[in-house]
């Protein structure tokens, strides 16, 4: 009972969250100053439908992207190899999931981002011999949407022949994943871990992480692309939305989080 409203809270707070980001406030916001034009001042409705329409311009180019990515992606140092053999485990962070993929029949797959953190994750395992966790719920077992934990341990081992030992099924965010996990590895005597995820996520994740009592050493991945000052760089590009959209997340998060 406790798990399924948990789930259902966090299904809402997800939908609140898409028309808070781009494109869903974009939407609200173009949707509103047509009410103002209607029915009160048009002259105030066809400003602030301009200054929409600027402001998703300038979110969807990789120049106002790569402004917003640089904070948080420089912000953790990245663990060297020398430190590496401080930690004592491996955790890596799931990224979401593809509903009932054809080539699966049927069943769920990792998303393209949570297999860019596997590809990492895995390199630095057959750097490091260590144990690896996996931490992502959602889902349910023995159906075909499986927790993210389940479908990335299975994309592990089958696509890097690694064993996984352990899976975090429980968690719903990021400081979710940082509470169960930490349980699992203290049970363990583990508290330093070499933490894999996404560069822009990572300030976060670690918070989350040290906050539960565990040392981190930053292992970042899917660096985003920079971008210069050519023209290119202020054309509409749906890539740029892409990561206009997750570092906002990422900042919204950061300020509820602290």
């Amino acid at each position: 009972m406790i798990l399924d409203a948990l789930a259902e809270t966090t299904t809402m707070l997800t939908l609140v969250k898409m028309y808070l980001l781009p494109p869903g406030i974009i939407i609200v916001a173009l949707l509103f100053a047509l009410v103002v034009v209607w029915h009160w001042r048009r002259r105030w409705g066809r400003r602030l439908g301009i200054g929409v329409v600027l402001v998703f311009w300038a979110l969807s180019t990789s120049r106002v992207a790569t402004l917003l990515m640089d904070p948080l992606e420089s912000e953790v140092p990245i663990a060297t190899q020398e430190q590496w053999q401080q930690a004592q485990a491996i955790v890596i962070l799931s990224g979401g999931r593809l509903f009932g993929q054809s080539q699966l029949e049927g069943f769920d797959d990792v998303t393209p981002m949570a297999m860019q953190r596997l590809v990492d994750g895995a390199r630095i395992k057959r750097q490091i011999d260590l144990p690896v966790l996996m931490t992502g719920g959602g889902g349910r077992r023995g159906t075909r949407h499986l927790p993210e934990a389940d479908l990335m341990a299975h994309r592990f081992e089958e696509s890097f022949a690694l064993p996984v030992k352990w899976r975090e099924v429980q968690s719903h965010n990021t400081e979710q994943n940082a509470l169960y996990s930490a349980r699992i590895l203290r049970e363990e005597n583990i508290d330093t871990i070499i933490l894999v995820t996404s560069a822009w996520h990572m300030p976060r994740a670690r918070r989350a992480f040290e906050n539960e009592g565990l040392t981190v050493l930053a292992a970042p991945t899917g660096f985003t692309a920079r971008a210069g000052f050519g023209p290119r760089s202020f054309s509409p590009d749906m890539t740029a939305l892409g990561n206009s959209y997750w570092a906002l997340h990422e900042y919204i998060g950061l300020i509820v989080g602290r």
